[in-house]
């Protein structure tokens, strides 16, 4: 297994089991991860990280309006993704992970990126290469989710399963010892 992507409910704790791997023995990364901004406890939005320049912080309590929001809420209950967000920093973020050598961390692909075509060219040039990847895939069906789930590299996990959680510390071990 090369490339892990872990999958299940929302709110299951994908994200959290992942950074708690990383915690117990470090590795270098990059990639992308999708911060979730609340408000007074509520969802209002969600921001894109590079890993190569912030850290994997998956939640936020802010009001501040960053220009890297890349999913907010349109009308009440109604979601909307910027597509300009993904092919421009996520683009970037996947872009430099074909430079270095290090995991990947692709947290999380979902169905808002359906019209980023260019962050879905390097989701595929990044699967398709020899890096280790290790992430989360949200749990519905489109064209590019189905795409990755029938990537020939990719094992896409059900979380929490307990052996789900081995293998993902089996694989980060064999990372660590590359």
């Amino acid at each position: 297994m090369d490339k892990i992507l872990l999958s299940g409910r929302p709110r299951s704790g994908k994200s959290a089991f992942i950074q708690a791997c990383l915690r117990e023995t470090p590795l270098p990364l990059g990639g992308f991860a999708v911060q979730r901004l609340t408000r007074n406890g509520e969802t209002w939005a969600f921001r894109l990280l590079d890993l190569h320049e912030e850290p994997y912080i998956t939640h936020l309590e802010t009001s501040r309006h960053f220009p890297d929001i890349a999913i907010f809420m349109a009308s009440p209950g109604k979601w909307q993704g910027i597509p300009a967000v993904f092919d421009d920093k996520g683009s970037r973020a996947l872009a430099r992970c074909l430079e270095g050598n290090g995991l990947v961390i692709m947290d999380e692909l979902g169905i808002y990126e359906r019209d980023a075509l260019e962050f879905q060219a390097h989701v595929f040039r990044v699967l398709d290469s020899p890096l280790p990847v290790l992430g989360v895939l949200k749990d519905k069906s489109s064209p590019f989710l189905d795409k990755v789930r029938r990537h020939p590299a990719v094992s896409v996990l059900p979380f929490p399963a307990a052996a789900s959680q081995a293998a993902v510390r089996a694989f980060l071990d064999q990372v660590r010892s590359r």
